[in-house]
């Protein structure tokens, strides 16, 4: 993975619980490590999120589905600042984390993702999990406080949270660097260069 172009404050809508390395359940797939979750939108300003914060117009629910590779475009995987087995090492603009090989979340789990301006200009892309991601996002989010998303579009990693709190409704809010940042994560979404 690539650099990620920005490394956020914490993830608002998260939480910890049971823990294997990345504070996961140590049993079965991805998805069932997952089963539980909901995010919320963040409220707190570490977050880099309010809750006057709106999506954008013009922010595309369309996401880039590549019918020659079945891999996702857009992935989430969990990562932590101390190395373990089978964590994979990952350069977060030089802060090393160390992530799970598989991702929590793709984009088969999302229904909507939209850029966010907050009242004080703060720019964040918002991405809204469907009836399956849902629990997903929840279960990660309540059992790993502390540890970070990385969130990757087509193999890029974009941006890094950290986990702050359990996010219920399944919207997570990760922190851009820009207006400009968030459009151009979107267009690499949409399969847009």
């Amino acid at each position: 993975m690539a650099p990620p172009a920005d490394v956020s404050p914490p993830v608002m809508g998260a939480q910890a619980a049971r823990t294997s390395p990345l504070g996961t359940p140590q049993s079965g797939t991805p998805q069932s490590r997952m089963a539980q979750s909901g995010a919320r939108q963040p409220g707190a300003p570490q977050s880099g999120a309010s809750h006057s914060a709106t999506p954008q117009p013009g922010a595309g629910p369309a996401l880039a589905r590549n019918e020659r590779n079945p891999a996702p475009v857009i992935t989430l995987h969990l990562a932590q600042e101390r190395a373990e087995q089978p964590l994979v090492a990952v350069d977060a603009g030089g802060k090393p984390l160390y992530a799970l090989p598989q991702p929590v979340l793709t984009q088969a789990d999302m229904a909507r993702v939209s850029p966010v301006i907050t009242k004080d200009q703060r720019s964040f892309i918002l991405l809204e999990m469907n009836q399956n991601g849902i629990p997903k996002l929840q279960s990660v989010s309540a059992q790993a406080r502390g540890h970070y998303l990385l969130l990757s579009v087509q193999g890029q990693l974009v941006t890094v949270s950290q986990i702050s709190e359990t996010i219920a409704d399944g919207r997570l809010m990760l922190n851009t660097q820009s207006p400009e940042h968030t459009q151009a994560i979107i267009k690499l979404m949409q399969g847009q260069k």
